[in-house]
């Protein structure tokens, strides 16, 4: 047994039971006006940059997802519209069915 199952078997009080959060507002209370003030506004820049960002993580997911999304329905038309080509359909019926221009089922 190594040095990490026997350090996994004990209680470290300093993080186990939320005394680190404790610590963090002695070192606050100490603080001296001037020092708070930056705090707070060190704060609040941290919760803005963090909302932006992750307002902006979101959006880039959803526009990725919509783009991919998009990219599949288009190439599932192409293998319909070959599918239909094969069979001996005609263009503009396959044209109106997939909703692909009368150039791209000619490129196929």
């Amino acid at each position: 047994m190594g040095t990490e199952g026997i350090q996994n078997k004990y209680v470290n009080p300093y993080t186990d039971f939320g005394f680190d959060r404790l610590f963090e507002a002695t070192e606050i209370a100490k603080f001296n006006p001037k020092e708070l003030g930056g705090y707070w506004d060190s704060l609040k820049n941290f919760r803005d940059w963090y909302s932006v960002m992750s307002t902006q993580l979101k959006k880039g997911r959803e526009e990725g997802l919509e783009e991919g999304l998009e990219k599949g329905r288009k190439e599932e038309c192409f293998k319909n519209a070959t599918k239909m080509k094969q069979a001996g359909i005609a263009s503009d019926i396959i044209a109106h069915v997939t909703g692909l221009s009368m150039e791209e089922i000619a490129s196929l």
